[in-house]
């Protein structure tokens, strides 16, 4: 099995979500090109500007950081700890930043942001995976429609092809046979860092804090229904 890595929403584990409150930087300009979160997968070949998560007073210190304004899905923030298991599994196509964590005026430094630049759409079995298609109207309310999609070809041309302020969504992913790496990238409207069976378990068995790992074979709105699979295995939201 596969899972998309989500960050923990359980207030037990976490404290608040999200844990961070503010961020704080010495970035000059919200446009500086060096700044980290202006970047999109591109590997950085210099020493980007990174996000230093202030975390809300009633948050906790975990492995992955809940980010409301530092890095969002792309740049996740990890520990020292969890970052060393990644690289176990995989590294090509993704880079790592040194940066902080501030809880109460105290500097954690062991963290990392992530630049993860290469993408798998490849590894997808489109011809399984829920393709929607949400189109911006602004005199009636946006209408979603399913596509069938076989192909990446297919699916990079629908990409390709659409209005800026179009949406597509994948939902229950599937991924085909045989791919061999343990952690991924897709990219749709948004993007999923995906974990295999093995990766999750050592992430798990190494007792990292922080994290969820949805089944990509469920919706998002499948993962997260009241008394649904999710609340039975991470508890309630």
């Amino acid at each position: 099995m596969y899972y998309s890595i989500q960050r923990s929403m359980n207030t037990k584990i976490v404290g608040k979500f999200f844990q961070s409150e503010t961020i704080a930087w010495n970035y000059g300009n919200i446009d500086n090109p060096k700044l980290l979160n202006n970047i999109y997968f591109q590997k950085v070949d210099f020493d980007p500007i990174v996000p230093i998560p202030i975390l809300h007073k009633k948050a906790k210190i975990t492995d992955l950081i809940s980010n409301v304004n530092a890095g969002g899905n792309l740049h996740l923030i990890m520990s020292e700890k969890l970052k060393n298991i990644i690289e176990k599994h995989r590294t090509k196509g993704l880079q790592f930043f040194k940066t902080s964590v501030i809880k109460d005026d105290i500097e954690y430094d062991d963290y990392f942001s992530i630049n993860m630049y290469e993408i798998n759409n490849e590894f997808i079995d489109f011809s399984k995976t829920t393709v929607s298609y949400r189109k911006y109207n602004p005199k009636k309310i946006n209408e979603t429609e399913l596509i069938k999609v076989d192909s990446i070809v297919e699916f990079n041309s629908i990409i390709d092809n659409r209005n800026i302020l179009d949406e597509i969504s994948l939902n229950n992913i599937y991924i085909k046979n045989g791919v061999s790496e343990d952690l991924f990238m897709v990219r749709y409207g948004g993007v999923k860092h995906i974990a295999s069976e093995n990766l999750k378990k050592e992430i798990e068995d190494a007792g990292c804090t922080g994290l969820e790992f949805q089944p990509i074979e469920l919706s998002y709105n499948e993962w997260t229904a009241p008394g649904g699979e999710r609340e039975k295995v991470y508890g309630k939201i």
